[in-house]
C-alpha cells in the first residue's frame, strides 16, 4: 500500500493542529516570508565576484536571520510549498484514493499527506513540492480523482446496482483499485534532486512535526475474492485504461495535464 487540522502519511500521517489566533498568526508567517526573501536576495549577492560586496551581503543575511530567529532549516524549508485537494473521506480515505494519491505525488517529486476533515468538511490530500510541482500534483489528482469517480458511478449503475448497499461500495472499491492501477501504469515518477527532496524533508519536519501513522480504509480485506469480484478489479483496469494523460508545457521535468 502506498506510503492536518489533523494529518496523516498514509502507511504507506496523525497530529492535531490548533491556532489560537489565526489573524496574529498570518501576520506573523508575512514577516518571515517577506525576512526570507530578503534573506534569499543577500545570499544570492553573497556569490558576488565582489568580495566586499559579498561579505555585506552575507553579513546582512545573517544579520536578518537572527533577528527573525530564522534557521538555516526554515531557509531550506521556504523552497518547498503545497497545494490542496479535496479527498472524499473525512476522516479514513479509502485504499484506492490513497494509492492514487501517492502515485500522482511521486510521478511529481512530491510529498502527500492526508488532513483530517471537520465538523461537516470533508479531508484533503496535502502535496507538498518544489517550484510548481505541488500545483501540478493537486491539479492531476483532481482531475484523476474526478474521472475515477464518475467511472465508479457508471459502472455501479451499469452492474451493482442490485446489490446490497455494503456489497456495492465494496465491489466498487475494488473496480476503482483496477481503475488506479491502469492509470499508474502510464505515469512516469518523476526524479527529483537531492536539493529538492532535502526541501521537503525540511518543510514536513518544520510545518508537520508530529504525525503518525493510519492505514487506509480496505473494505475487501478478510474477505475472501469470488471469481465476479476479481472481475469487478478488471473491468476497473479496462475502464482506466481510457484515461489519457497529455503532455503540457511547462512545470516540472515534463508537466503533464490530465483531462
Amino acid at each position: 500500500m502506498p506510503s492536518g487540522t489533523a494529518c496523516i502519511a498514509l502507511r504507506h500521517t496523525i497530529g492535531r493542529l490548533s491556532v489560537d489566533n489565526p489573524h496574529r498568526l498570518n501576520m506573523q508567517n508575512d514577516t518571515r516570508k517577506k525576512a526570507i526573501d530578503k534573506i534569499k536576495k543577500c545570499l544570492a549577492l553573497s556569490a558576488s565576484s565582489n568580495p566586499h560586496e559579498a561579505e555585506a551581503a552575507l553579513r546582512q543575511a545573517r544579520k536578518l536571520m537572527e533577528t527573525h530567529s530564522i534557521t538555516d532549516l526554515d531557509m531550506q524549508a521556504a523552497e518547498a510549498g503545497e497545494h490542496h485537494a479535496k479527498a472524499s473521506a473525512q476522516n479514513r480515505p479509502s485504499t484506492w484514493e490513497t494509492m492514487l494519491a501517492h502515485k500522482i505525488a511521486d510521478a511529481f517529486g512530491c510529498h502527500v499527506i492526508f488532513s483530517i476533515g471537520f465538523w461537516s468538511r470533508p479531508g484533503e490530500w496535502r502535496f507538498i513540492g518544489c517550484g510548481s510541482a505541488s500545483e501540478v500534483a493537486h491539479y492531476a489528482f483532481a482531475v484523476l480523482h474526478r474521472q475515477a469517480k464518475r467511472a465508479r458511478a457508471e459502472y455501479v449503475k451499469a452492474s451493482l446496482k442490485r446489490c446490497k448497499s455494503a456489497t456495492k461500495t465494496r465491489r466498487a472499491d475494488l473496480f476503482c483499485e483496477g481503475w488506479v492501477r491502469a492509470v499508474a501504469g502510464t505515469i512516469t515518477v518523476f526524479c527529483g534532486t537531492e536539493r529538492s527532496r532535502a526541501a521537503i524533508d525540511a518543510y514536513v519536519a518544520k510545518n508537520y512535526p508530529a504525525l503518525s501513522h493510519m492505514d487506509a480504509r480496505d473494505r475487501n480485506i478478510g474477505h475472501r475474492m469470488r471469481e465476479h469480484e476479481y472481475g469487478d478489479y478488471t473491468a476497473g483496469s479496462i475502464t482506466g485504461q481510457s484515461a489519457v494523460l497529455h503532455r503540457g508545457v511547462g512545470g516540472v521535468g515534463q508537466r503533464r495535464a490530465l483531462e
